[in-house]
């Protein structure tokens, strides 16, 4: 046990802070929860980054002493996985089970950008893993939803997942750098022109000089991610009115067909 009343964690592979009881068992009557204080932890790393976010800067905020704060977050790594889970609880869903899935993943691809774009240090926080907790397991088993009239299997069904989030999310914060995603991507084409006019990288040459007109972010945030889901070789085809007013809602069923008529992928 720690001196908190909580059971001791692991240093290796942190536990899941939902594993634990609200409070610990000793210490003075519990005066905050830990939605207050994934709060708090949120508010500060946007105004001032993630370096920002200390158990004593918390504790100082909330009044309390260091060694009381550990009754609500017995260590650092729980925090983390507070406000991870913080910001999983700005996903919208839809009320009823949408009619097209593959409109669906891009929709929640694109509120992953814009949370990472309101938050650009979760990027910072995705590595390693770490346990979801209630808002992140909700976000996992929508996403699930929207996959599960797919043959693959679990695991790559998670596997797809994680790149789209991971790409949305590295994506988001790219555009939330102070540089501002038009330098940056200026910058780069600047790069890339000077090297490919070295004659050392012919591929690269081609490449530009096949190149069309700069695109818009947002429609190469798209097209990124319908490669993603092309990359998978997911085909992803609306369900019949008839079929969809029967789907329960929370559980939506989704057919999968690919080109020449075989369901599923392979």
């Amino acid at each position: 046990m720690t001196p908190t009343g909580h059971s001791r964690v692991s240093a290796s592979v942190p536990a899941s802070i939902w594993d634990f009881p609200e409070h610990g068992s000793r210490g003075p009557r519990a005066r905050h929860d830990r939605a207050a204080i994934a709060a708090l932890a949120v508010r500060i790393a946007d105004a001032e980054g993630l370096d920002a976010v200390t158990m004593r800067r918390l504790a100082g905020e909330l009044g309390i002493a260091v060694m009381s704060l550990y009754n609500y977050v017995p260590a650092k790594e729980h925090l983390a996985q507070l406000m991870t889970d913080q910001l999983a609880g700005e996903y919208a869903y839809p009320v009823t089970p949408p009619p097209d899935p593959r409109a669906a993943i891009a929709d929640l691809a694109r509120q992953t950008r814009d949370i990472a774009r309101r938050h650009p240090w979760l990027a910072g926080l995705l590595h390693p893993p770490m346990p979801p907790g209630p808002n992140g397991l909700r976000y996992l088993d929508y996403f699930l939803g929207l996959l599960a009239g797919s043959r693959l299997g679990p695991g790559a069904r998670l596997e797809i997942i994680t790149m789209i989030r991971g790409f949305a999310t590295m994506y988001g914060a790219m555009q939330a750098a102070p540089a501002g995603p038009g330098e940056q991507a200026t910058a780069q084409a600047q790069a890339l022109t000077r090297a490919a006019a070295q004659g050392r990288y012919p591929h690269l040459a081609a490449a530009l000089a096949a190149a069309g007109p700069p695109r818009r972010h947002d429609d190469i945030f798209q097209s990124g991610i319908e490669r993603l889901i092309e990359t998978a070789r997911l085909r992803l085809r609306q369900l019949p009115d008839q079929v969809r007013g029967r789907t329960a809602p929370g559980a939506p069923r989704i057919q999968w067909s690919r080109p020449g008529g075989d369901a599923g992928i392979r």
